[in-house]
């Protein structure tokens, strides 16, 4: 039983997708967005001995299944959530770089689409402060309903929307509808989205259009967000241009640093974004810090090859320099 005198230790959870992204070149790598923002949620709390971060999903009873729980394992991810599927594979993506921009081809009837419930379930959810969850993996009644019921019993947790619009660039399927985004806005504290992803959520959800892509049509659009739905921010990354992260309050925007001359890995940048602002927000630091922590990630990880890379001492020891005390959670 834990002392009422010690701090809460957050618990941080990514729900949905958990699969391999194979690039053109042969190369496979840990991917789906909620696996890659609880990887770096892993690190940055085990860096400043909080914790701990657990992936909710499934994976098949195959190789890329054990390689995953094998990596996970490695890092001491928690994989208590991670299910097997005894038919279904595990989850691939293909991956192709065109001008600096990622095309893909997302496999169907994955494992990660039979997320099913269950009271440890419901235990993690009513326990969490953070949660982070996005489109994709809502393609599937059955992850659907778990998500969503894990959503509406993670009441007190801070929960991130990363809409991740994703369309199959061969077939042109689409791995989201109107419904899943106005649901999942309806259920998330924080909506994240990408520019491209800003103005099509508005047009899904028959919002006022927004026709010209400049910093006051971006901050329109944001505004119109945070009018349609009771969320606490909206966040806004716009690759070389920065981090906008809005709420009732403030505006704050961070702008990027130029990018190292191989960053063609654009894969998993915003997920690491996603983490940083996610981390910052749930621990109660104030909006510039949590964006700048961010922003930094997403930079970084846009160098590396792979969406979960090792975060470098450069990253994690200023983090651990300048975070004086961790404030306590209260959890009713």
């Amino acid at each position: 039983m834990q002392n009422s005198s010690e701090p809460v230790r957050p618990v941080f959870v990514g729900i949905g997708e958990v699969l391999f992204d194979v690039f053109e070149d042969g190369l496979e790598t840990l991917g789906g967005a909620p696996l890659n923002v609880a990887v770096h949620l892993h690190q940055l709390a085990e860096s400043l001995l909080l914790g701990p971060a657990a992936i909710v999903s499934c994976i098949g009873n195959d190789s890329r299944g054990e390689r995953i729980r094998l990596a996970l394992d490695r890092i001491g991810l928690s994989t208590r959530y991670l299910t097997t599927h005894p038919t279904r594979p595990t989850g691939k993506v293909s991956i192709w770089i065109r001008q600096g921009e990622p095309a893909y081809q997302i496999e169907s009837d994955a494992a990660w689409d039979e997320i099913e419930a269950s009271r440890a379930l419901e235990e993690l959810a009513s326990t969490c402060d953070a949660v982070c969850f996005g489109s994709l993996a809502q393609r599937s009644a059955v992850s659907r309903a778990t998500i969503r019921n894990f959503l509406v019993r993670a009441k007190h947790a801070v929960r991130l929307y990363d809409v991740n619009l994703r369309r199959n660039s061969v077939s042109g399927e689409e791995g989201y509808s109107a419904e899943i985004v106005d649901t999942s806005c309806s259920l998330a504290t924080i909506i994240k989205a990408n520019r491209s992803e800003l103005f099509t959520v508005c047009e899904l959800l028959g919002l006022k259009r927004v026709v010209d892509d400049d910093e006051t049509q971006v901050r329109r659009a944001m505004h119109l967000l945070l009018a349609r739905f009771p969320v606490h921010a909206v966040v806004v990354t716009s690759a070389a241009k920065g981090t906008t992260l809005l709420t009732r309050e403030r505006e704050t925007r961070i702008l990027t640093a130029p990018p190292p001359p191989d960053a063609v890995h654009p894969v998993g940048a915003g997920d690491a974004c996603s983490a940083g602002i996610l981390f910052g927000l749930t621990l109660g630091w104030n909006t510039k810090t949590a964006a700048q922590l961010g922003n930094l990630l997403g930079t970084w990880v846009a160098s590396q090859q792979s969406a979960t890379p090792t975060l470098p001492d450069g990253i994690l020891g200023p983090l651990r320099e300048r975070v004086i005390q961790i404030p306590q959670l209260e959890r009713s």
